[in-house]
């Protein structure tokens, strides 16, 4: 090392690290170590909510498939009465409804109504409107469920009870690695789902809307089946009359061409028995003359008769052609009211399956 002099005490110059640097050094390290290991356990807490969050949707989706299915939702396993949720079964979801959860890893509330088969029969023409031409089914299926879960928020609408729960789903143990409660996201371990929520996602309201247009339109299409075949009796009695007013008619041309004929006989026996007096040939002209005022007035009904006999002809043949569109039309109404009411069976039958 060498000695230099400017004018004062001489310096020496150092290499390498002062302990002011390397204490800085340090510091930053174990900054920037200590944010790292704290943005491993954000993600690692991101990445726990996105498995609680989706798991509890599996289980959500395949609790929606077990009620298309059976028509009910799973019993809970060790189920008790929930004490938070009055009218519910409190316990652990069941194994076999999602096979990718640990056992009782999963808290699942559910209504008690929605766990057994449904008692109550959807009938889809309950004013009977059509008479009881829609029978009820032997077997229960969606319909039913939809009937439960509609009259259930109805009568949490009518008692004020809010919320109006179908089932609860509570994923808590996912968090258990988590050193404090209040790194626990809002919502991410639960899953709630009301009355609503569950009609939507079993398409209850699109099939009843559907069902009950059928029921109306089958209504209409009896209702018209009704007046058409009302429509073919009025024509029917209308043939009756036309008939009738025929007969009638060609009776009053026989009676007349009757009286014609007798009026002729009895001139040709004044002639033949006339006598050669002159009292008895003004007879005979008397008789004559009468016989040609009466033969030009019977000439007269006769043809009067003829003319309405024809009438009568031709409204017969025009009634019995409206007689016979009318049967026609009330064929057409009774096939058509026929397929309505099949349409209604086959969609009572399908309940909510595709």
């Amino acid at each position: 090392m060498k000695r230099m002099f400017h004018g004062g005490a001489p310096r020496l110059r150092q290499n390498g690290w002062s302990l002011l640097e390397a204490v800085v050094v340090v510091a930053l390290v174990g900054l920037m170590a200590t944010g790292f290991w704290k943005s491993l356990g954000l993600v690692e807490r991101s990445n726990r909510q996105v498995e609680a969050r989706d798991t509890l949707l599996r289980a959500e989706d395949a609790l929606y498939g077990l009620a298309l299915r059976n028509h009910r939702l799973p019993m809970p396993v060790d189920a008790t009465t929930s004490a938070q949720t009055p009218g519910h079964w409190e316990g652990w979801l069941p194994a076999d409804v999602l096979a990718t959860a640990p056992p009782k890893s999963i808290r699942y509330v559910v209504s008690k109504s929605l766990t057994p088969s449904p008692s109550v029969v959807y009938r889809a023409d309950p004013l009977g409107m059509l008479d009881g031409a829609i029978a009820d089914r032997a077997e229960v299926n969606g319909l039913d469920l939809c009937l439960n879960v509609i009259q259930q928020e109805q009568a949490g609408l009518a008692g004020g009870v809010a919320p109006r729960l179908a089932f609860h789903l509570r994923l808590d143990d996912i968090f258990k690695r988590t050193a404090s409660s209040t790194d626990r996201p809002s919502g991410q371990d639960v899953r709630a789902v009301g009355y609503l929520n569950l009609m939507h996602r079993l398409g209850c309201m699109p099939v009843l809307a559907r069902l009950a247009t059928e029921v109306k339109a089958a209504t209409l299409a009896s209702d018209l089946q009704g007046v058409a075949e009302l429509n073919v009796r009025l024509r029917g009695l209308a043939v009756q009359s036309a008939a009738e007013s025929l007969v009638n008619h060609q009776w009053r041309l026989v009676n007349v061409t009757a009286r014609l004929a007798a009026s002729s006989w009895n001139l040709v026996a004044t002639k033949l028995t006339g006598a050669t007096t002159p009292l008895g040939a003004l007879k005979v002209a008397t008789n004559i003359a009468g016989f040609s005022f009466e033969a030009a007035r019977l000439a007269m009904v006769m043809d009067y008769s003829i003319e309405m006999a024809a009438r009568a002809s031709d409204k017969l043949d025009k009634e019995s052609e409206l007689r016979d569109q009318a049967r026609s039309l009330a064929t057409d109404r009774e096939d058509e009211s026929l397929w309505r009411l099949q349409q209604v069976h086959e969609l009572q039958l399908k309940g909510l399956m595709p």
